[in-house]
């Protein structure tokens, strides 16, 4: 039983502070420009030469951000149409080319791949019950190995469609299909050739005509435009060395390994695509797929023992954001990394692409969204109208201006740097270094004048953060556990 005294102190710290209220588009935009000098700040420590990152709800690219340049030799800024390789990202496109086959008749999910091109089997002795197949290979269990015969991500010598088939004419099945999941390039680089040799063209040229054009992807390519890097595609560079410098990418062409690799794309058009995808489920009917293909594509198909990752459908991967299902895909190739996510049930999407090999931009598209989640339901989801009118009544009667403490403070010499943002009711801070920065937002509360009081899980109140002022009247710095940390 608490006494007199404990229970004066937790009263005392639960007691309702003044009422503040921010607009929950004001509170979104201050997520946004969290999210902007975060990534800003954690770029710049990698060494990252470009990076660009946009959000999608629905139909509307609703926040994108762009860091650094196209190429060290150009200096151009990158921007939301800049062309960057996707990499593996490109499989989901390889995978709708192929649904496309699939809805047009043309090919069965379940036919042995060889049926459609005998230079497509690989030699089986290890008595499989079931043949390769177009659906074992969009997930993966088709018991291919991972790559060819030779190890051309090193050098990026990419076969040609004539080197495929020699290289598979020189593998063995790797295991039984459905005994174990193995990610294969190999196997969709032989699912691009079936889509070529069955729809009478090459792959890029179907995939533009079927999957780019329609959806407006006029900048994006099935190849690297090497001829453009630094003027409008994003040069790849390799890891760092000792001395902090990056080699930049030899041009190369993923010739055959295209369907698997191929791709360059832009944060303009992989939000169109993210845009088709909540369209076509959303609305039914057809728009490329049948929105009941597109469904069985993003339903999972093989998932880990246990239900471990992982999860894969269709050519969509799933992931789980703590306890929620995103679908897409990442990519991994020479001096380029991209991930792709989408929420369907709220129809929110984030695609990330780095000209880098050594930075994940999944880590960085975690984050951005955990942030920014509940902000863009409230302004974008079904619970918006009844949000806005809410804080419309309650801006009304706010007397205290939350935006003048937002901004970036630093503590010099040392990595505590914190973006202060605005919520609907107050103030959070996010850490700008931290291993986990979601995780480690702290909620402040007004308490009266510039002194605000860290709100802790269970709601009750920790210590005082008291903001300072110069003569004029700017807010200057903060102080919080008699730390001063100085606005910039």
């Amino acid at each position: 039983m608490l006494s007199r005294n404990a229970l004066a102190i937790v009263l005392a710290t639960t007691i309702t502070m003044p009422a503040l209220a921010e607009t929950p588009e004001e509170a979104l935009a201050s997520r946004f420009r969290a999210a902007s000098v975060w990534l800003d700040a954690n770029l710049e420590k990698e060494s990252v030469p470009g990076a660009a990152i946009g959000m999608v709800h629905d139909q509307e690219l609703i926040w994108s951000h762009q860091f650094g340049v196209e190429s060290y030799s150009t200096a151009n800024p990158v921007t939301d149409d800049t062309l960057f390789s996707i990499c593996s990202v490109s499989k989901l496109f390889n995978g709708v080319a192929a649904m496309n086959l699939v809805d047009e008749g043309l090919l069965d999910l379940d036919a042995p791949l060889s049926q459609y091109d005998a230079s497509m089997a690989l030699p089986d002795k290890l008595g499989s019950e079931e043949p390769v197949t177009t659906r074992g290979i969009l997930s993966h269990v088709a018991g291919l190995p991972r790559e060819g015969t030779l190890d051309y991500w090193a050098d990026n010598s990419f076969p040609d469609v004539a080197g495929l088939r020699e290289t598979v004419s020189t593998q063995e099945q790797l295991y039984k299909p459905y005994d174990h999941w193995q990610y294969s390039n190999l196997g969709m680089a032989m699912l691009g050739d079936v889509v070529s040799k069955l729809s009478g063209k090459s792959w890029g040229e179907y995939v533009d005509q079927t999957i780019f054009s329609p959806l407006g992807m006029d900048g994006s390519a099935t190849d690297m435009p090497f001829d453009r890097a630094g003027n409008g595609f994003a040069q790849g560079y390799y890891i760092r060395s000792a001395k902090g410098e990056r080699k930049a990418v030899e041009p190369h062409s993923f010739r055959a390994f295209a369907p698997a690799a191929g791709i360059a794309s832009s944060v303009n058009d992989i939000a169109k695509f993210a845009s088709w995808n909540f369209r076509l489920l959303d609305k039914g009917g057809e728009e490329i797929l049948k929105a009941t293909t597109l469904k069985n594509m993003q339903r999972v198909h093989w998932v880990g023992a246990d239900f471990e990752e992982p999860a894969w459908g269709l050519a969509y991967a799933t992931r789980r954001y703590n306890k929620k299902t995103m679908w897409g895909h990442g990519g991994y190739c020479p001096g380029a990394r991209t991930e792709f996510v989408m929420r369907l049930p709220t129809k929110v999407a984030a695609v990330m692409m780095v000209s880098a090999n050594d930075v994940s931009p999944g880590a960085m598209v975690k984050t951005v969204y955990s942030l920014t989640e509940k902000a863009i339901a409230k302004v974008h989801g079904k619970l918006a109208k009844d949000a806005k009118k809410t804080a419309k009544a309650e801006k009304s009667k706010s007397s205290v201006n939350l935006s003048a403490f937002e901004g970036s403070y630093h503590v010099a010499n040392y990595d505590w740097d914190l973006y202060v943002g605005v919520n609907e009711d107050g103030l959070f801070a996010i850490p700008i270094f931290a291993n986990d920065p979601t995780g480690a937002l702290e909620t402040w509360v007004h308490e009266e004048g510039d002194v605000f009081r860290r709100k802790r899980k269970d709601d009750t109140l920790a210590e005082a953060i008291t903001f300072e002022r110069d003569a004029a009247g700017n807010v200057i710095s903060l102080v919080q556990h008699s730390y001063r940390s100085t606005k910039r």
